[in-house]
């Protein structure tokens, strides 16, 4: 099944939904809230969880479009949960906000090599850090959700607050050495691609593998 994108005109976030059934996970509701709680509703489907690949403002905001109307675990990994109350971490003042996680909001602690329940399959969680500390994607099917740790053609910045160069190349290892050339990428901004495609074409990923 193809994941459903929804794209923030504004900062082109992708925010994706994967369905198994009616339940459904959402991926990353950054400015896609309203979008997605229409769908839903249009949809007759139920949101059963939500994960984040990172704590980034713009990949966190809606949450608390969610939270008005629904009860559902967060999935987050520990090390990124800091960034849902501290508005120096997730760079919400760069987009002239601010973010706190909602009191009571039930939190699940991802880890590496988690397999989450979903439908009568699992989606598993890869921890990788770099663009953040807790930066994880999630593997369902043969689609990996990269958040932002690779793009079509890039890798994550880490320049900001818990970034890391080292661990970014430490990660790109992990899934390229982890994962067949036919998984498609799907990632927290732009075009969706392959492992395959990434690993022919992406400089930086084969200047990583190179050192290996």
């Amino acid at each position: 099944m193809t994941p459903v994108v929804f794209t923030d005109p504004s900062f082109g976030q992708n925010c994706y939904l994967i369905r198994a059934k009616t339940d459904v996970a959402a991926i990353d509701p950054g400015f896609n809230g309203e979008a997605l709680l229409a769908y839903l509703t249009e949809k007759g489907y139920r949101l059963t969880m939500v994960l984040l690949t990172h704590g980034h403002y713009d990949h966190i905001r809606d949450l608390r479009v969610l939270q008005k109307t629904l009860t559902f675990p967060l999935y987050v990994h520990p090390l990124d949960e800091p960034f849902l109350s501290d508005d120096a971490l997730n760079g919400s003042t760069f987009f002239h906000g601010s973010f706190r996680l909602k009191a009571g909001q039930p939190v699940v602690p991802v880890a590496d090599g988690m397999a989450i329940p979903f439908g009568t399959g699992t989606i598993q969680a890869i921890h990788t850090p770099g663009h953040t500390p807790g930066g994880v994607c999630y593997l369902f099917e043969n689609d990996l959700f990269s958040g932002d740790t690779l793009f079509r053609g890039d890798l994550g910045r880490t320049d900001l607050a818990g970034g890391s160069s080292r661990l970014l190349a430490e990660s790109v290892k992990k899934l390229f050495k982890g994962l067949s050339d036919g998984v498609v990428v799907h990632p927290g901004h732009e075009y969706r691609t392959t492992i395959g495609e990434e690993r022919k074409t992406n400089h930086q990923v084969q200047a990583i593998l190179k050192r290996t």
